[in-house]
């Protein structure tokens, strides 16, 4: 069965509109992911790039053969700015529009235009470096999770692979293409390559930013707003898997539960505002006197908790005691006003309880009662009790 190229060129041109329309409409869905809108504007710039270039022989050479390229490598351009946005990073202006503007300047020398070997060289060249660029914008975070970006760059790759075997071959077919010696097998699939690329490409850029939200919305669901660690919810996770993790190893684990004194005294005092600073300095104190391996989280408006693996009762009281003068020092004043607030912490260990999380909180939340009874600003350990209620139905904290 023979294809027609005339009638590939212009599903081509559709799909690519189409692709470009699809992840603008996604944008607007979703106005914070602006790479859509880059990935979007650089498919609409394929669609009249691949109609001027199947207009050959029925327009000048300056629009089939100069501003086709042009405009294509601008999509292009665009193509790899929407995965730097998408990554994080800026824009890069002057690099943006380089790649056509080399190519206006090349179609300017006579010998240049003359010359199909020349064309096809600096077109793959160029279309080459913009897509090796979005390709290795998305290949520097790929440890982050997203499994979509695997495809999406194997794709791409195989596009910037093929392009300087189509390249020539589409740059000798006899134009315009409405002439009857159009037709041949072999040129249809020629144009049949860049369909499947707009079609699967605009299909995986919507996946990995859908992918992306998701994992948004799931780190958003673990992770408390105010303080920008886990929540109760997500420490209880990662905890789990810290406990896990430590038994298989047989290694062992410290927790330290921390209570602020007298916290709603100092919001009923100096305000809800200055509160939510009290907490934040907390968090800072904890995570400066903190290792990276370890895990902190609020469990609670005033409470918070940690995980230190590998660290024996003694280095983790040791650990305590750091982050309670430190937290004393910094929130002896809050914004000029005399907070003077402390915090109370009780300390449980893997030798007391085993790798069992409830067994853990329970005997820390003992010990920080007894801090709590002995004056306050005060460590204390568990005695080696091993029940205790769950961290989903964590009792109110100890009395103030």
């Amino acid at each position: 069965m023979t294809l027609d190229i005339t009638t590939l060129f212009a599903v081509t041109v559709v799909s690519m509109g189409l692709g470009g329309l699809l992840l603008l409409f996604g944008w607007l869905q979703s106005r914070e992911t602006t790479a859509l809108a880059w990935w979007g504007a650089g498919f609409l710039l394929f669609a009249p790039a691949t109609a001027l270039f199947g207009a050959r022989g029925i327009v000048a050479d300056v629009w089939s053969v100069q501003a086709a390229n042009a405009v294509m490598l601008l999509g292009y351009a665009l193509m790899w700015t929407g995965a730097r946005v998408f990554e994080g990073r800026a824009p890069l202006p002057p690099l943006i529009g380089a790649g056509a503007m080399l190519w206006v300047a090349a179609c300017q020398i006579d010998a240049f235009m003359q010359s199909v070997p020349a064309r096809v060289a600096l077109a793959s060249l160029l279309v080459g470096a913009y897509t090796c660029a979005f390709i290795y914008e998305l290949w520097r975070r790929r440890r982050d999770g997203l499994l979509s970006r695997w495809p999406v760059m194997a794709i791409a790759a195989v596009h910037v692979a093929i392009f300087p075997v189509r390249a020539p071959y589409l740059m000798t077919l006899p134009f315009p293409l409405t002439s009857p010696s159009i037709g041949a097998q072999s040129s249809s699939l020629l144009i049949f390559a860049p369909l499947l690329y707009a079609f699967a490409l605009a299909f995986l850029l919507m996946a990995l930013t859908k992918e992306r939200a998701e994992q948004r919305q799931r780190y958003a669901a673990a992770i408390d707003p105010l303080t920008g660690i886990p929540n109760r919810r997500g420490f209880s996770e990662r905890a789990e898997r810290q406990l896990s993790r430590s038994q298989r190893d047989g290694r062992p684990l410290t927790l330290l539960l921390f209570d602020l004194d007298r916290f709603k005294t100092i919001n009923d005092r100096f305000g809800h505002r200055t509160g939510d600073e009290v907490l934040t300095l907390f968090t800072q104190s904890a995570a400066q006197s903190l290792r990276p391996l370890d895990l902190l989280g609020r469990i609670g408006g005033e409470e918070f908790v940690a995980l230190l693996p590998d660290v024996s009762p003694e280095a983790a009281a040791a650990v305590a005691d750091r982050i309670r003068k430190n937290f004393e020092a910094a929130a002896s004043d809050v914004s000029g006003l005399p907070v003077a607030a402390t915090v109370s912490v009780g300390i449980s260990s893997t030798a007391q309880a085993g790798h069992d999380f409830d067994g853990l909180y329970a005997i820390a939340d003992a010990a920080l009662y007894r801090a709590k009874q002995k004056g306050r600003n005060r460590i204390e350990e568990g005695p080696p009790v091993v029940t205790g209620p769950h961290l989903g139905v964590l009792p109110a904290g100890a009395a103030e």
